[in-house]
């Protein structure tokens, strides 16, 4: 299987009346409803995730004791495959492709999640997908029926539904810490103990190449300075761990990004929930705020102001739930993983932009995401080192 990210098309598989009852009962709140008809297609997406194994929406019809009625479902297949990656495949993904419940990537967590009553004991504004069964498939597969959320999706949100979010997230972080899930080994691990931050930490000296490089265009990405930020993070990695660890754990999500994520009438929808584990909430705020910066193609100075801004809402859905958790908590870490997640990788297109011909190089420095991308990143960099 090549690298990813992962593009998904499979067919739908075949359903029996039997496959489809279950769920359909369940979303319909009818335990007579018999499935009088069903259709469905395939959802197409891209995956980092290795276990990814098909998504689908399906959509008929029922009759029970509340007459004829419509009903739609997502229909999400997972399943293992073994995989051994080397240094540079680590560096590149956080995927870890283990089947151990505390691997990165492990393939049954979002089923153990979401068939818990975890996320939704501490639901409100903000909330998991329901799940409406999940079924065990021959050869290390997983069926995953879930509801069909019904919002606007991320990908077209305002700065005002962003906003809203990190507001109801903080009520969701709010209430897990009030009731803490329990220690389970299949929660996954922070953001900073990653295997990928290893790879990525052997990359540093090409950063410190380019800001040497005798190309102009590569040399002006990177200013002088950034590649001894970028062994700052790798030498006090494991006091950053540390810090991580002290702060109060909440259940966290870890993957909020706009594809995940829907506004409704009632709040804000997450889907996705296979990198969900216990760590400060700081975690959620940096995959919400950077993933959304960067699909929105914003400069390092938004950026920042971006996080700034969501931090403040956070916290104030955090105090409508008279929270104890010290808004600075919430900041450090979001400065934190901001730096280790979304400004480390920077290393790989210093490492990509070097190892290609001049022509090429040229013209990959001076192109203006590249530029943007690579100005961001160092200003997370820069945020976090007041930190370590």
């Amino acid at each position: 299987m090549p690298g990813p990210p992962y593009r998904h098309h499979h067919p739908l598989p075949d359903l029996t009346a039997e496959d489809v009852r279950g769920p359909v009962r369940t979303l319909l709140a009818d335990p007579t409803a018999e499935v009088s008809g069903w259709s469905g297609e395939p959802i197409d997406y891209e995956s980092w995730s290795r276990a990814s194994d098909g998504l689908y929406v399906v959509r008929g019809a029922a009759t029970g004791e509340g007459g004829d009625r419509a009903w739609e479902l997502v229909l999400k297949q997972v399943r293992h495959r073994p995989w051994a990656p080397g240094p540079r495949d680590l560096a590149r993904q956080i995927d870890d492709g283990g089947d151990g419940p505390a691997d990165w990537a492990y393939w049954r967590r979002e089923a153990l999640v979401l068939g818990s009553p975890f996320p939704y004991a501490v639901a409100g504004r903000f909330r998991a997908v329901r799940c409406l069964g999940i079924v065990p498939l021959p050869g290390d597969r997983l069926r995953l029926w879930l509801e069909r959320a019904d919002g606007t999706p991320g990908e077209a949100w305002t700065a005002r539904e962003l906003f809203d979010t990190a507001e109801f997230l903080g009520g969701f972080h709010a209430r897990s810490l009030r009731q803490p899930p329990p220690p389970r080994d299949w929660w996954c691990r922070p953001f900073l103990e990653q295997a990928a931050l290893r790879g990525r930490f052997a990359l540093i000296d090409r950063v410190a190449d380019a800001e040497t490089s005798a190309d102009p265009a590569v040399r002006g990405l990177f200013p002088p300075g950034t590649a001894t930020a970028l062994r700052s993070l790798a030498r006090r990695h494991a006091a950053a761990v540390r810090t991580v660890r002290s702060l109060p754990a909440a259940l966290v999500h870890r993957d909020l990004t706009p594809r995940n994520l829907f506004r409704t009438a009632g709040g804000t929808v997450a889907i996705d929930w296979g990198q969900a584990g216990l760590g400060p909430a700081g975690e959620d705020l940096a995959t919400l705020v950077l993933s959304s910066a960067a699909a929105a193609d914003l400069d390092a100075a938004a950026t920042l102001a971006l996080g700034s801004a969501a931090v403040a809402r956070h916290a104030a859905g955090m105090g409508e739930e008279v929270s104890p958790y010290d808004p600075e908590d919430v900041a450090l870490a979001y400065r934190l993983v901001a730096a280790y997640h979304y400004g480390l990788p920077m290393v790989r297109i210093a490492d990509r932009l070097l190892a290609q011909d001049a022509t090429s190089r040229a013209e990959a420095a001076a192109d203006p995401g590249t530029r943007r991308r690579v100005a961001v990143m160092t200003a997370l960099v820069e945020e976090a080192q007041r930190d370590l």
